[in-house]
Order: structure tokens, then sequence, then C-alpha cells
């Protein structure tokens, strides 16, 4: 079962490869992703208590990131996307 009749018009291979020559071959349609796999990896670093940020000020406080920070500012530029 097909979800949605527009996929008829799409040119992705992902939905044409499902269908044969054979018009009596049943096949059972396998959904997949809008958004084709993109793997990417992001490192950063968090300084810790004896570090100096960049600009030469005091001491950085040990532990001032939470993971909630970078989590809400990636949320904020990709929306719905992650």
């Amino acid at each position: 079962r097909i979800p949605d009749i527009r996929l008829f018009w799409t040119t992705d291979e992902r939905f044409w490869k499902q269908f044969s020559e054979d018009p009596e071959k049943q096949i059972v349609f396998q959904p997949y992703s809008k958004y084709p796999p993109c793997y990417k990896d992001v490192s950063f670093w968090i300084l810790n208590g004896n570090d100096k940020d960049n600009n030469n000020n005091d001491d950085v406080k040990k532990n001032d990131f939470h993971v909630h920070e970078l989590l809400d500012l990636v949320r904020g530029v990709a929306g719905d996307l992650v």
C-alpha cells in the first residue's frame, strides 16, 4: 500500500527501485525518509576550570556548560529537521 499518490510523480530512485517490469509481481512498499541520510560529526571542547577564554578574561568556572544549552541552540537553528 502506497501512502501518498504523489509518490508516483517522484524522481527518487528509492521509490522506483521497488517495482519490477512484471505487472503480476506483487510488491510490499517499503517507506523511506523524505530526507536522505546525512552523516556528520560535530566535535567541540569545553574549557576546564584552569583554562582562560580566548579574550584572556578571568578563569572560566568549571561546569559552566550544560548539554541542554547545545541542544537548544541546535533546535533553534535546525527546527524540526533534528
